[in-house]
């Protein structure tokens, strides 16, 4: 750990030597540092320590138990790999310029250059900026003068939100005593002027473009999960994992009011195995009502046909190119 004792030390004494605080002395077992045959952190090497505390060693270390002091801060030249994240584990070659941010890896295994572009969250933490240019590649880096600064990067270069703890990187919810309700993320978005013909506003919009050749796996725009991981105490009301609330408040025109609208493109090329606009896939203890669909009642979905059943209990309106059409329901 940091060599920073608090025995004899008082509440607001001082703890820092030089530069308010920041050089800071770590154990060299600590220190993640570019691959040395001698195992050990060398002077001039750029270093991350934890998760978030990264800087340059001061000294050459020749124990795994040396105290080696390192700048968190300043400008210092280094070598940087040009290239960003791409998904793949050596990212792919792009040139940087002045100002750029550069990023360290966080676990460097047998990495002989550890400072690049590539600012995957899990695998590399913001170091500073380059001051200069940098030569696109993914094995060649280039000697540049660098801006240290420790800029810190949530847990997985994300926002965790966590309700009661603040392990792991979580941000605490605080919700309204009367109504408890802990919003991770609230927006109002409004136009800035009268929307014209075409314009849009969108409140979330996320694309992901996968233009590499793939050999398998997943691409999925956003998945939301909702996670009950406690047995022992009460029930809550619901789970859901998507509520979706469409409010035509002042009754003016809308061509069109849906709660959900779903569009499946795609040029010509090879046809799917399978093509919807639903997938429902099951899993669990089933509910006592188990059900693809659930109505609140039998009017939710509009209108009503003329009933053909014997026992009928209502219908659900489905709009073919503006003419309804009925799916008659009913109960045995």
């Amino acid at each position: 750990m940091c060599d920073y004792p608090i025995t004899g030390k008082s509440a607001g004494q001082e703890g820092s030597s030089t530069y308010e605080g920041r050089h800071l002395t770590i154990v060299e077992s600590e220190l993640a540092h570019p691959y040395r045959s001698s195992g050990f952190v060398n002077k001039g090497d750029p270093v991350i320590h934890g998760a978030n505390i990264v800087g340059v060693a001061f000294d050459t270390a020749e124990a795994a138990t040396d105290k080696i002091a390192i700048d968190t801060e300043g400008i210092w030249y280094l070598y940087v790999l040009g290239c960003v994240s791409d998904g793949t584990s050596d990212g792919v070659a792009r040139a940087m310029t002045y100002g750029d941010p550069v990023y360290i890896q966080r676990t460097p295994g047998t990495s002989t250059y550890l400072l690049s572009g590539q600012s995957d969250p899990q695998h590399f933490q913001a170091f500073g900026f380059v001051l200069g240019a940098v030569s696109a590649s993914t094995t060649s880096p280039t000697l540049v003068a660098v801006k240290v600064h420790n800029d810190f990067n949530s847990l997985g270069g994300i926002l965790h939100f966590g309700s009661g703890s603040t392990a792991a990187g979580n941000f605490l919810l605080e919700g309204d005593v009367a109504i408890r309700q802990a919003k991770l993320i609230e927006a109002c978005v409004a136009p800035a002027t009268i929307m014209l013909a075409g314009e849009q506003i969108h409140g979330f919009n996320i694309r992901v473009v996968d233009n590499l050749i793939g050999t398998g796996g997943e691409i999925t725009g956003g998945e939301l999960k909702v996670v009950r991981d406690e047995a022992t105490d009460a029930t809550v009301t619901s789970m859901t994992a998507l509520k979706l609330d469409t409010d035509n408040k002042n009754g003016g025109i809308a061509p069109f009011v849906r709660g959900l609208d779903i569009m499946m493109e795609g040029a010509p090329g090879t046809t799917p195995a399978v093509r919807s606009a639903i997938h429902v896939n099951s899993g669990g203890t089933a509910g006592t009502l188990e059900a693809l669909l659930e109505l609140d009642a039998f009017t939710v979905c509009g209108g009503v046909a003329s009933d053909t059943l014997a026992t009928p209990s209502g219908t659900i309106a489905v709009n073919v190119a503006g003419v309804i059409h009925y799916i008659q329901l009913y109960s045995t």
